[in-house]
């Protein structure tokens, strides 16, 4: 099942001129950390070509179970909440946008996830193919960047 937010970010992933796209937070772990916590998020930066300028798109999608008990036997059997997050830097800052869904279980969320994950990849080794660059390694945290300057990452330049 496909809802509006899912379908906005593989929209922006998957558009026209994106050149550049870096994931913060990887999916695998996300799996497991909601599995014990019933919260998870995933952040996506997307670089695209506007009118001749650099735009970064930053997604930040963030979910948690409704839990209302003290114990839990499995978040992936609770419905719950999905709060997703897009910031664009503009010449004047930022425009933040929030929109808001919800699931029925666990699966159906990672499946919404399971999307978006295809459509990063697919996009990222086309843009990787290009660039001939490998893959980002800052401190002991592993993540995918393809296209981005350092600036766009904040690395402290």
């Amino acid at each position: 099942m496909k809802d509006e937010i899912t379908s906005e970010i593989v929209g922006l992933i998957s558009s026209e001129k994106v050149v550049g796209l870096a994931t913060h937070r990887h999916y695998p772990r996300e799996r497991i950390i909601y599995s014990r916590f019933g919260r998870c998020g995933f952040a996506i930066d997307v670089v695209k070509l506007v009118a001749g300028s650099r735009v970064l798109y930053s997604i930040l999608v963030e979910a948690e179970a409704e839990n209302k008990s003290e114990v839990v036997q499995d978040f992936f059997m609770l419905p719950g909440k999905v709060v997703y997050t897009l910031s664009e830097q503009t010449p004047s800052g930022r425009t933040i946008k929030r929109k808001t869904a919800t699931y029925q279980n666990g699966e159906e969320l990672f499946s919404r996830v399971e999307e978006v994950r295809r459509a990063f990849y697919s996009v990222y080794s086309k843009l990787k193919e290009q660039e001939k660059t490998s893959v980002a390694k800052i401190g002991e945290e592993l993540f995918h960047s393809v296209g981005l300057t350092a600036d766009e990452l904040h690395l402290g330049v």
